[in-house]
């Protein structure tokens, strides 16, 4: 038998009907008809019968469901381990950046490794929000990320850069009269959102209405340059600041910075292969900027 053959009892057993059955596996219908005829043939047995009311299984045809489902589940295990055995050959390492780390950050951290690590490693980068790229990690699509925010999880953590939030203004401006200004909005992760609102509910007591929203975070500096109206944004300490911005650090009534964490994540498995460990590793040395619990500023609390 193909295994094909194997795909379709599967098929026809979880979905017993054969128009139904032959769309999902890409057949027409005459043809899988025939095909489970063969089949049937080959092995001896009648597999299933029609009624009015779809196909019903002998018990024969059962069993065989029954086999084909764990063949089914055999070939996909195979599949995968030959794909991972793919991976540790290239030795290469999925990893997710958030844009702005990416655009800070990222690129430092990975020539950084390259000349202390193992030159054989290759790493494929992708860049999203944060919030997608932890669903991504939680998914398996990526090996590591570095995202902006708390993200609770089945993961490992390294605290990696703590961003003050700043009032992004072509000149000062007092934080009181915010209210009453234009403010422009980018585009970022839930998280960070949710910080700035916060900050916002405790400063006015209401909640921060949307401001005008232009995409990308350029764009928005160009405009507030332009005296459009001010942004509140989580700036990066290397942060070039070529249109002569004012900024205003934020704070909360108790005096301490309103900041934003950035975190590089990883598979809480007990075991990782030697070219992600050595990279984890050398994140955790040479990137860190603390452990991954203190509880003392409130940037670095968790």
């Amino acid at each position: 038998m193909r295994d094909s053959d194997w795909e379709i009892i599967d098929e026809l057993y979880r979905n017993p009907n054969v128009s139904r059955a032959a769309a999902a596996l890409y057949m027409t219908q005459p043809t899988l008809t025939k095909r489970l005829q063969h089949i049937e043939r080959e092995l001896g047995v009648s597999i299933a019968e029609r009624t009015p009311k779809g196909l019903v299984f002998t018990p024969e045809g059962t069993y065989l469901a029954g086999r084909a489902a764990e063949h089914k589940e055999f070939v996909e295990q195979t599949k995968r381990g030959l794909a991972e055995l793919e991976q540790e050959r290239q030795r290469t390492v999925r990893i997710g950046s958030s844009y702005t780390f990416n655009k800070y950050s990222l690129w430092g951290v990975l020539g950084g490794y390259t000349e202390v690590g193992d030159p054989e490693v290759r790493f494929d980068v992708v860049n999203e929000q944060s919030d997608t790229l932890f669903r991504k990690l939680l998914d398996g699509e990526v090996d590591i990320v570095f995202v902006r925010g708390d993200f609770e999880g089945p993961v490992r953590r390294i605290l990696v850069d703590c961003n003050q939030a700043y009032l992004v203004s072509r000149g000062p401006v007092d934080i009181d009269d915010l209210p009453a200004l234009d403010r422009i909005d980018f585009r970022t992760n839930e998280q960070s959102i949710e910080l700035l609102q916060a900050w916002w509910r405790e400063r006015f007591g209401t909640d921060m209405t949307p401001g005008r929203n232009v995409g990308y975070i350029d764009f928005t500096w160009e405009l507030v340059a332009q005296g459009k109206g001010y942004a509140l944004s989580f700036v990066p300490e290397n942060f070039k600041n070529s249109r002569d911005l004012h900024l205003t650090p934020l704070f909360y009534r108790d005096g301490s910075p309103l900041v934003r964490r950035t975190w590089c994540l990883y598979p809480n498995s007990k075991s990782l292969p030697s070219h992600m460990s050595d990279f984890v590793d050398y994140v955790r040395d040479h990137v860190a900027i603390g452990p991954d619990e203190i509880h003392q500023p409130r940037c670095l609390q968790s």
